[in-house]
């Protein structure tokens, strides 16, 4: 089958990805609901993404991590996993790394797995509240 037009980025995203995304997250909820602890490794790349997390999950207990390496690091990992488009990272960067507050950062550049892995359960482990996502607000 051969396409008869183009379609522009952003109707393809809106078609089936956004859809796959709402799913997503109320995947999440539903799991939560449940009362099962959910891990969610996830780049929210864009505010009507960021609002649907936010509207669906914000009074959820949420620990609303940074995970952190430099732009060159992204790169060399993009590099030597070969089955990442070279540059999406970069071209992401600035957006993922726009909040300012989280409850737990670490930055995998300067610890191994493990390290990143024994600070996170620290922290779960000490009883802090989750309070970052809280604070977070709607983008528009």
């Amino acid at each position: 089958m051969k396409p008869t037009r183009e379609l522009e980025p952003h109707v393809m995203t809106d078609i089936l990805f956004d859809p796959i995304v709402s799913l997503f997250y109320s995947t999440i909820k539903l799991f939560s609901e449940m009362g099962l602890n959910v891990i969610v490794d996830t780049v929210i790349t864009n505010d009507k993404w960021f609002n649907g997390f936010y509207d669906l999950l914000s009074d959820y207990p949420i620990l609303f991590m940074g995970v952190h390496c430099s732009k060159e690091e992204l790169t060399r990992r993009e590099q030597s996993r070969r089955d990442r488009a070279i540059g999406l990272a970069h071209s992401q960067f600035d957006y993922i790394y726009a909040y300012d507050e989280y409850d737990l950062e670490v930055n995998t550049e300067e610890l191994s797995s493990a390290d990143c892995a024994a600070k996170i359960l620290d922290y779960i482990h000490s009883e802090q509240e989750f309070s970052a996502f809280k604070k977070l607000s709607r983008r528009d």
